[in-house]
């Protein structure tokens, strides 16, 4: 039960530290990228529009089809994303990188809670969710702080493309700890109704 539950926080995590991170970043990517003012505007953007879009889609599509499944699936996908972005070489693929990376934690995100709600009991529950505030407000806090630390460390002499590419080993570890926990009894629903087109008109 721990172990999953960090596995849950784990994905959250990655989720806040991603959607904070560029705050710090933005103007070193730009520069780097010769990508402006728009790039700036857009690292950030992409990321939140694609997972506020998305997120009830990806509630109601793991409901269909499992959450073990969709869990997988948008791990998997974020860290490829993630990749992708971190060996961006102009400003239209990093910001489509952006847009992937929120799509698939859309997918990703809602995956936790309904795993949690299934396999923990009450006093279990009460405890996980305790946690849930302490390790996101550091994650908010700690994107920035990331980021800073790790342009200025010019790590590899890689710049700012570390603060995507750890995700590759952070995202790794969560799709090989998920494909380990997740109970594997969960197919989901087919009868489920996906409003796709509902979702994305609501913002």
């Amino acid at each position: 039960m721990w172990a999953i539950l960090g596995l849950v926080l784990l994905a959250d995590a990655l989720d806040v530290i991603d959607a904070t991170i560029t705050n710090i970043a933005a103007p070193t990517i730009a520069r780097d990228l010769h990508g402006g003012e728009g790039l700036i505007k857009w690292l950030g953007t992409a990321y939140m529009l694609a997972m506020g879009v998305l997120l009830v889609v990806g509630g109601r599509l793991g409901d269909k089809f499992g959450q073990r499944r969709l869990f997988l699936i948008g791990i998997g996908g974020f860290t490829l994303a993630s990749a992708v972005a971190g060996l961006s070489p102009d400003p239209t693929l990093l910001i489509a990188a952006r847009v992937a990376q929120g799509a698939f934690g859309a997918l990703l995100i809602p995956q936790g809670m309904a795993i949690m709600m299934k396999a923990f009991d009450r006093d279990m529950l009460a405890k996980a969710f305790g946690l849930f505030g302490p390790v996101l407000g550091v994650s908010s806090v700690g994107g920035p702080v990331l980021a800073g630390f790790i342009i200025s460390a010019d790590l590899f002499g890689l710049s700012w493309r570390p603060i995507f590419l750890a995700n590759l080993v952070l995202g790794g570890i969560g799709l090989v700890m998920a494909a380990k926990l997740l109970p594997r009894d969960d197919d989901g629903d087919r009868s489920t109704d996906v409003d796709g087109w509902g979702s994305a008109c609501w913002p």
